[in-house]
């Protein structure tokens, strides 16, 4: 390899690096900044505005970025389940788990999302498990359990805390589903595409508790708190992340998500100073613990190469321009 495709090639993955590193920062800065705009604002009214100008501003962007791919009939399934999983799901169960349990504990359980990525792609035949991956995510669960209480614990786990897993999982799903289209659209296609079906669903859902909040009541914070959130967690931070796995894979950014709860949770603590109790301390550690083993142990990728979506035939087949395996990407 010649020395200017070396360095094309570390510029790309510094690149890449760097747009995780802000999805990061911005994924776990919300679960403290919702938490003080949830003062003056409904979270279910809150929600509906973000959504709202977050599906202006994709069909905006979309429309003045030039050609643009235009989905089929056979795309749209799977662009379907990418907008339920990634925005009205994944959104409703995030912004309910949070506004019914701690910020601490919603950083945590949300941060699982990686693990469930990992298990969908094992049940649609993309990967074979390697131990360590194994071992990675039974660490990972157990930290769960340790973290809500132990097994006595999880029958009385609040609601909130549910909520909180309900949205990890729905998460780790729209990663495996976005892998699949990724060379198919652009990322703002993908969000433009994803936030017409499943944000606009998300807006009708939220639009009542929009029309019976006082608007006139909110302060200058929160309305600064819910632009950001409008624009920078969700339209831009996707955006980033649907990039980052087009350019080096679902495992690559695998590593970076067991960055959001430490932040996440130390952010909570010294700006809405919350305290972590000694068992969920551990659980944390455990949890932490397992997404690092389960990246670390990557994911082999099945025999025939890494799978795509055919949205022709509506199952998963060999890509075979794919040289990679996942635990090189």
């Amino acid at each position: 390899m010649d020395e200017p495709v070396r360095r094309r090639g570390a510029i790309d993955a510094l690149a890449v690096d760097g747009a995780l590193a802000a999805v990061v920062l911005m994924w776990a800065s919300v679960f403290f900044l919702f938490k003080i705009a949830w003062r003056d604002v409904d979270p279910v009214a809150f929600t509906c505005a973000r959504f709202a100008f977050m599906v202006g501003l994709s069909v905006a962007v979309l429309a003045v970025a030039g050609p643009r791919r235009l989905p089929r009939r056979a795309d749209l399934p799977v662009l379907a389940c990418s907008g339920l999983t990634g925005f009205f799901l994944y959104q409703l169960g995030f912004v309910l788990g949070l506004d019914r349990t701690s910020a601490i504990a919603s950083a945590i359980l949300v941060s699982t999302h990686p693990m469930f990525s990992v298990l969908f792609s094992w049940m649609l035949g993309r990967g074979r498990p390697t131990r360590a991956t194994v071992a990675g995510l039974m660490v990972g669960f157990a930290g769960v359990v340790v973290f809500l209480g132990g097994w006595n614990g999880l029958g009385e786990a609040r609601a909130g805390d549910l909520l909180s897993l309900g949205a990890a999982a729905a998460f780790g799903a729209y990663g495996v589903i976005n892998q699949g289209i990724a060379n198919r659209f652009s990322g703002r296609e993908v969000m433009a595409y994803g936030l017409a079906i499943g944000g606009t669903l998300t807006v009708l859902v939220t639009l009542p508790a929009a029309l019976h909040q006082d608007w006139g009541a909110v302060n200058g914070e929160s309305w600064l708190i819910l632009a950001y959130s409008a624009i920078g967690p969700v339209y831009l931070a996707y955006a980033l992340w649907n990039w980052a796995i087009s350019r080096r894979g679902i495992a690559h950014t695998v590593g970076y998500a067991f960055l959001v709860p430490v932040l996440g949770g130390l952010m909570a603590v010294l700006f809405l100073n919350e305290h972590v109790r000694p068992e969920q301390l551990a659980g944390a550690a455990l949890v932490v613990a397992g997404l690092v083993i389960t990246r670390l142990g990557g994911n082999r990728v099945l025999a025939r190469g890494r799978r795509a979506w055919d949205p022709r035939s509506r199952r998963s087949t060999p890509a075979v321009t794919t040289t990679r395996t996942a635990q090189e990407e």
